[in-house]
């Protein structure tokens, strides 16, 4: 008897996960490109744009809760992929794309997903002008040839008026704000509640780098950081180098941390 009914279930259950499958089947969801410069951006699942473009991507069933999509930048001959002005990338040239899935019954999705659409802008510049860039996941900045300071950003308006720099040589970009190394030492400009005060003296600053609206800069003296509130502390260092921040994901959060090698070990904060 149990025999029997254990292969009724087993039956049922494969016919049910037949009829799930079949119900929350190929999706597609809207992903509009903008492309700056020159270059292009494709996917697998039927992204192709060497220009701004509109495409409708294809997401593979079971089509239930949030699906990923890598997306891929390529410069054209003679420029340089900056990074992409999206919550889900970094600077990497491939992008996991996020698609949010809603079930329209939330029933197992038997009556389908809804997905939410997603906007993405890819920043291409020309190498022979490209001095130095910056990122975060709402600005990108560069520093040009015949010093010019240029920058694009999703939400933040600010960020974009760059204001008059005297010979920019780097440059850094946080949440809200960003800045330049210039012969009078790091200028900043953005939205002025998240502009980093206090900056230390510097002899002469080797690297740069941004967090939300803190600063740390890397120079004969070692790592020296700022922010809205004056200087901030940092790590203890033996011989610092490197100065980078880096891209962390975990399944509780994606954040973005300072990171220096120091005697051969990276130490990030």
């Amino acid at each position: 008897m149990n025999t029997y009914f254990n292969g009724l279930i087993s039956k049922g259950l494969i016919v049910f996960s037949v009829v799930l499958i079949s119900a929350c089947g190929a999706k597609e969801a809207e992903l509009n490109v903008n492309i700056i410069g020159e270059g292009s951006v494709t996917a697998p699942s039927g992204v192709d744009c060497s220009e701004s473009c509109v495409a409708m991507v294809r997401l593979n069933p079971p089509t239930i809760g949030n699906k990923i999509v890598k997306i891929t930048a390529t410069p054209a001959p003679g420029y340089e992929f900056l990074g992409w002005n999206n919550q889900y990338c970094t600077p990497d040239e491939v992008c996991n794309m996020k698609f949010s899935g809603l079930c329209v019954d939330q029933l197992f999705c038997s009556t389908g997903t809804m997905y939410s659409g997603q906007r993405v802008e890819a920043i291409f510049v020309d190498s022979s002008l490209l001095v130095d860039s910056g990122w975060s996941e709402q600005s990108i900045c560069a520093v040009l040839g015949d010093d010019e300071v240029q920058c694009w950003s999703a939400r933040i308006d600010e960020v974009e008026q760059v204001p008059a720099l005297n010979n920019p040589q780097k440059v850094a970009v946080g949440g809200y704000s960003a800045c330049a190394l210039v012969d009078e030492g790091v200028s900043c400009w953005g939205r002025s509640n998240f502009l980093p005060t206090g900056a230390p003296q510097l002899y002469p600053p080797l690297d740069m780098e941004m967090l939300s609206s803190q600063i740390c800069v890397l120079d004969q003296e070692g790592v020296k950081c700022w922010g809205r509130n004056g200087l901030i502390d940092t790590p203890e260092f033996t011989d610092p180098t490197n100065l980078r921040k880096r891209h962390v994901e975990d399944p509780d959060s994606i954040r973005d941390v300072f990171c220096v090698d120091d005697v051969g070990v990276e130490v990030c904060w």
